[in-house]
């Protein structure tokens, strides 16, 4: 799965599971910080991603949601049960799971076969 992608699955999932709107996303494996401003409520997803100007727009329905990252012109599926969370990439065509305690955000992808660690930021 794209960067990218992994990014916005990272700042959603932490998002509506800490169920607060963060400013920015630190991607360990890239060692940097993504400006992000937005809004995750009322059933709608609209976040702007400063660094390359690229939108996360989407549908949240109970624990399920779907987005699509307007740069990478990537949807992405989402279920949320907890502090867990499973979804499918469509542009790799694979699966990927995660959690979230506090401020950290694994994610395990499927199509690379490891974990990745995010960091949300006030």
């Amino acid at each position: 799965m794209k960067a990218s992608t992994k990014i916005c699955i990272a700042y959603i999932a932490g998002c509506m599971i800490n169920k607060k709107n963060y400013s920015s996303l630190i991607d360990h494996a890239e060692n940097k910080t993504i400006k992000m401003t937005g809004k995750i409520d009322l059933g709608n997803i609209d976040v702007q991603i400063h660094e390359d100007g690229s939108r996360i727009m989407g549908m949240i329905n109970g624990k399920e949601m779907s987005f699509f990252h307007s740069l990478e012109n990537d949807a992405v599926r989402m279920k949320i049960e907890g502090s867990n969370f499973t979804g499918h990439d469509s542009a790799t065509k694979k699966d990927f799971s995660g959690s979230v305690n506090g401020k950290t955000v694994k994610i395990y992808d499927y199509g690379d076969y490891q974990n990745f660690f995010f960091a949300l930021d006030d």
